[in-house]
C-alpha cells in the first residue's frame, strides 16, 4: 500500500509538469483595420497614364486600434504596438495584381493572420517609413483614445507643399481627404525602406543629401522591389500597399492582424509630378 501510494503521488507530480510545460499555446486575436477610403486601382486602362490620376494618387484607410489597447490593457504578457504600412514597388502591373489576388485570397482565409504573414514572409513586403519618425510600426497606438483616420500621397504633385497634392503622411482628425486638422499628426513624407531613407518622387532630382543634384531609381536588387525583365511602361513603377495591425508578447513573438488593402498607383520617373 505504501509503495503504491508513492507510486500515485509520483505520477500526479509528472503529470502537473507535463501539463504546465506542455500545455496549449497562447493564441491572440487581434482586430484588424477594416476601412479604406479610396483604394485605387491599377488597370490596362490607366496603367501608363500617371498624370491624370493624380488626384486619387493617394492612401486612406482607418486604424483598428482602440480594442487592441483595451486587450492590451487587460493581458499583462502582451502588447499591441501599432499599425504598419506594407508595401512593394513593381515594373510590371501584371505582376502586382497577381500578387494583389493571392494576398485576397489569403485575406479571405479563416486563419485572419495568413495574408500578413504571407505578405512579409513569402512576397517580402517592406514597412513603409516617414521623415519625421523612426517609430516601427509607423502609426505607433501611444495614448490614444479611438481610431484613427490615417492619409498617405507618396509624390508630389506640383511644388505646394500645402496643396492636396504634396507628399506626406498624416494621422488624425479627419484627414482621409488630405485635409489635416488642428488634432491632425504630419509624419512628414513617405521613405522607402533604404538606409539612405529614399524618398517616392522617381521623377524629380534630389535637393540634398548624399544624391544631391542627381536621380534615384528603383533597382532590380532593391529590397523593395519585384523586378520583371518585361516592364509594363518604360519608366512607371507600381507601388501597393496593405494596412496590418502588430503585436507582441512576453517572448518577443510577433502577431499579426489580418491586411487591408489601400490599393495601389503607378508614379512615373518620366516626369516630375505624379
Amino acid at each position: 500500500m505504501k509503495k503504491s501510494s508513492c507510486l500515485i503521488y509520483l505520477l500526479f507530480i509528472c503529470s502537473l509538469f507535463c501539463f504546465n510545460s506542455c500545455g496549449m499555446d497562447v493564441v491572440y486575436y487581434l482586430s484588424a483595420p477594416v476601412t479604406a477610403y479610396n483604394v485605387h486601382a491599377i488597370t490596362s486602362a490607366n496603367y501608363s497614364d500617371t498624370t491624370s490620376n493624380y488626384e486619387l494618387s493617394y492612401f486612406s484607410f482607418k486604424t483598428s486600434e482602440l480594442a487592441n489597447k483595451d486587450f492590451t490593457e487587460q493581458d499583462s504578457n502582451f502588447r499591441f504596438d501599432g499599425t504598419a504600412i506594407y508595401y512593394k514597388i513593381y515594373n510590371n502591373y501584371s505582376t502586382m495584381n497577381s500578387d494583389i489576388s493571392s494576398i485576397s485570397s489569403k485575406i479571405s482565409d479563416t486563419n485572419e493572420s495568413s495574408a500578413a504573414t504571407y505578405i512579409v514572409e513569402s512576397l517580402k513586403y517592406q514597412q513603409l517609413k516617414a521623415s519625421n519618425t523612426n517609430d516601427v510600426p509607423l502609426i505607433k497606438i501611444d495614448n490614444v483614445s479611438s481610431d484613427r483616420k490615417v492619409y498617405i500621397r507618396l509624390t508630389n504633385y506640383h511644388e505646394n507643399e500645402n496643396s492636396l497634392f504634396s507628399a506626406r503622411i498624416l494621422v488624425g482628425g479627419d484627414c482621409e481627404n488630405g485635409v489635416a486638422s488642428d488634432s491632425t499628426i504630419n509624419l512628414g513624407t513617405p521613405r522607402r525602406a533604404s538606409a539612405d531613407a529614399l524618398n517616392f518622387d522617381f521623377g524629380r532630382k534630389y535637393t540634398s543629401g548624399k544624391y544631391n543634384g542627381s536621380y534615384v531609381y528603383p533597382d532590380k536588387d532593391d529590397v523593395d522591389v519585384k523586378y520583371s525583365s518585361t516592364a509594363s511602361a518604360e519608366g512607371v513603377w507600381y507601388v501597393n500597399m496593405y494596412a496590418v495591425g502588430i503585436g507582441t508578447d512576453e517572448s518577443y513573438t510577433t502577431y499579426y492582424t489580418n491586411a487591408l488593402h489601400l490599393g495601389a498607383v503607378a508614379i512615373s520617373q518620366n516626369t516630375e509630378d505624379n
